[in-house]
């Protein structure tokens, strides 16, 4: 299966702020680095964002990696025709761009992670990096 992920900036006034069902990065403003990625799923991104679960990644990108501003990117999943949504996709398509890009702030998927064979994952629009095609072995 193909899925593409079409990025966009977002910040607290863009509607993208309250998406759900997609995934986000957190991304160095200098470097554009990619230092973190996570999915929104049963609620949007800006109340991951305010999570207390979220401390600890926010404390981290501040205090080890001397970062005080960050960008914020959505990826707007693209489910192919005649497939349906579902966590799982979400899920694996988040583990799949952790384990290859492998974010400092990250720790689950950076290691090990359940695979789906033939899932292809396409990112587009301002994704920042230069690989933009990721292959699930």
């Amino acid at each position: 299966m193909e899925v593409n992920v079409y990025w966009e900036y977002t910040g607290h006034e863009e509607e993208s702020i309250d998406y759900t069902r997609v995934l986000y990065a957190y991304l160095s403003r200098t470097s554009k680095k990619i230092q973190y990625i996570g999915k929104a799923d049963y609620c949007s991104v800006s109340e991951r964002m305010k999570g207390k679960h979220k401390e600890s990644v926010f404390k981290y990108i501040q205090d080890e990696l001397r970062l005080t501003e960050i960008f914020c990117i959505v990826g707007v999943l693209a489910i192919p025709e005649g497939r349906k949504y579902s966590s799982e996709l979400l899920s694996d398509v988040e583990s799949l761009l952790i384990k290859e890009l492998q974010p400092s702030a990250n720790i689950q998927s950076k290691g090990s992670r359940i695979s789906r064979p033939g899932l292809v994952v396409n990112c587009l629009g301002d994704w920042p990096c230069k690989t933009d095609t990721f292959y699930d072995e």
